[in-house]
């Protein structure tokens, strides 16, 4: 018996027609997995843009040693980092700064002296990658009296060390949930498959082969798997629009978090991909039983 496409598809929407809530169930479980993936793939592509957006505006301080001589440093520093922009900050100058920044707590600063704070370097390095961010930092603590170079690293290494934790915890989400929901599914599928078993056992006897036995069941998971990662997708979206007002107002302006940047087109393409493939490895496992028989 030779496969005909379109016989396919119709016993294949037969069969789902006829046991609804079976596929309902595998529907409702691929779509509950992928919604759990997309919404940690979502958190991870908008740490990466707010990484992003923050590393655009790096600005690093070479702060200096008491008695250092700010205008050598500055040279020193404009040699090192050509075509960035240099600036000497005084102490008094950057204790200024504080107290504007501070607004109605600047009373707080009233006992210290003009030298509470050193005199420093700023770099502004706008578009900057974060390697490079640190490279130049290695660099310009060659700077003559140069005590620290600061450049948000601290908070860098913790985010970054984040970061990668997270992707590998992601990885293995993602690996574990495919398994769970393939194994959960294909018990699902197996109901259907059993209901059938006569039928099947007919078509193995009157010499049907496997890939026209399974070749109903294989794209009864593959629809169902697509419809739930589809659904999952569509969810995201309508998730995103509902909160999208409320993370434009708790971030600042300078660090804006579209729809592209926490959902982009390849991430809601791979859960309808990665549903279908679930679904089709579910009825994979499903059939494993029934067509090993002699």
């Amino acid at each position: 018996m030779g496969l005909r496409p379109f016989a396919v598809v119709r016993r294949a929407l037969e069969a789902m027609a006829r046991s609804p809530y079976l596929a309902l169930t595998a529907v409702t479980t691929i779509f509950a997995a992928a919604l759990l993936t997309g919404l940690f793939a979502a958190s991870l592509s908008g740490g990466q843009r707010l990484l992003s957006a923050w590393a655009g505006e790096v600005r690093l301080s070479v702060y200096l040693a008491p008695g250092a001589d700010l205008e050598q440093a500055r040279q020193a520093v404009a040699a090192l980092a050509p075509g960035r922009q240099v600036e000497a900050v005084p102490a008094a100058q950057a204790l200024a700064r504080l107290a504007e920044g501070l607004g109605d707590d600047a009373r707080l600063l009233s006992g210290l002296g003009p030298d509470a704070l050193p005199d420093a370097v700023e770099v502004a390095a706008p578009g900057i990658a974060l390697p490079e961010a640190r490279a130049l930092a290695a660099r310009l603590r060659a700077v003559p009296g140069a005590a620290e170079v600061d450049f948000g690293n601290a908070w860098l290494e913790r985010l970054e060390l984040f970061r990668s934790r997270a992707r590998l915890l992601g990885l293995a989400l993602l690996v574990l949930l495919a398994l769970g929901t393939a194994v959960l599914v294909s018990n699902t599928l197996r109901l259907a498959v059993y209901a059938r078993r006569d039928e099947i056992e007919i078509m193995k006897l009157v010499g049907a082969t496997d890939a026209f036995v399974g070749a109903p069941f294989a794209l009864e998971g593959l629809l169902q798997g697509a419809v739930g990662g589809g659904l999952a997708a569509l969810a995201l979206l309508g998730l995103h629009a509902a909160l999208a007002p409320r993370l434009a107002a708790a971030l600042p302006p300078q660090l804006p978090l579209g729809r592209a940047d926490l959902l982009p087109g390849a991430l809601l393409g791979a859960l309808v991909a990665g549903g279908a493939a679930v679904g089709l490895l579910a009825s994979g496992l499903a059939l494993l039983r029934f067509l090993r028989r002699p």
